[in-house]
């Protein structure tokens, strides 16, 4: 009897040393591994996201005249600024656009994921692909990955300015679009800040490069010598 629940005794601490065994092998190979392929996914769909969400529910319904405010000084400076007024409408539009699709998103949400040309495989990671082998990726079950966005989306405005031509300056503009998401995977959770970088809008200035230059929508002003072609 004695012997019996000796060897149970061994049979049992023997179990517990390899099921350490198996999970610091999980946390210190698998995982890691894991988790570098769920963030390159992450970042693909949420910058998928983003561009066409820009692209298509901002940009294209822009009239771009209306970012930019000419005005022709006594001496032929031409100065460039932009309107502040539909600057911040934009940026407000692309906050609650890209917010509200990434969450709908992260939700499931079947139309907008057929929207984006996105299905539910995306929230899912074949185990397979430990083994590096394309034959061996859809092996053995899919591991849940789930999305959440954690702050509101921050764009900000980016700009351009080069010489085009003769006597000619090219501004383009862009919007940095930075968004904070939290990938979940089970027992395993990482937050990443994603920034894509969009179009927004050109505009063509005949006259000089600018002669100074200040970063930042709110108080960026370009100046222009104008030239007689």
């Amino acid at each position: 009897m004695k012997r019996k629940w000796l060897k149970l005794l061994i049979t049992f601490i023997l179990l517990i040393i390899f099921t350490f065994i198996i999970l610091v092998f999980l946390s210190n190979k698998v995982m890691p591994f894991y988790m570098n392929y769920s963030e390159a996914e992450m970042k693909r769909v949420v910058t998928t996201v983003i561009n066409k969400s820009v692209t298509e529910e901002v940009t294209n319904q822009l009239e771009v005249d209306s970012l930019f405010v000419l005005k022709k000084e006594n001496d032929n400076t031409i100065i460039v600024d932009f309107d502040p007024v539909i600057v911040n409408r934009v940026m407000s539009k692309i906050s609650d656009v890209v917010y509200n699709n990434l969450k709908l998103i992260s939700k499931k949400d079947k139309l907008t994921l057929e929207k984006y040309n996105l299905d539910e495989s995306y929230f899912y990671i074949p185990s397979g692909i430990i083994f590096n082998t394309t034959m061996l990726n859809n092996i053995g079950p899919r591991i849940p990955i789930n999305l959440e966005i954690i702050s509101s989306v921050n764009p900000n405005l980016k700009t351009e300015v080069t010489e085009y031509g003769i006597n000619n300056s090219l501004i383009e503009v862009y919007i940095n679009v930075i968004v904070d998401v939290k990938m979940i995977l089970p027992m395993y959770s990482n937050t990443m800040q994603i920034v894509v970088v969009v179009p927004l809008a050109v505009k063509l200035i005949q006259g000089e490069v600018p002669k100074y230059y200040q970063r930042g929508y709110a108080s960026s002003t370009l100046f222009f010598d104008e030239k007689s072609t």
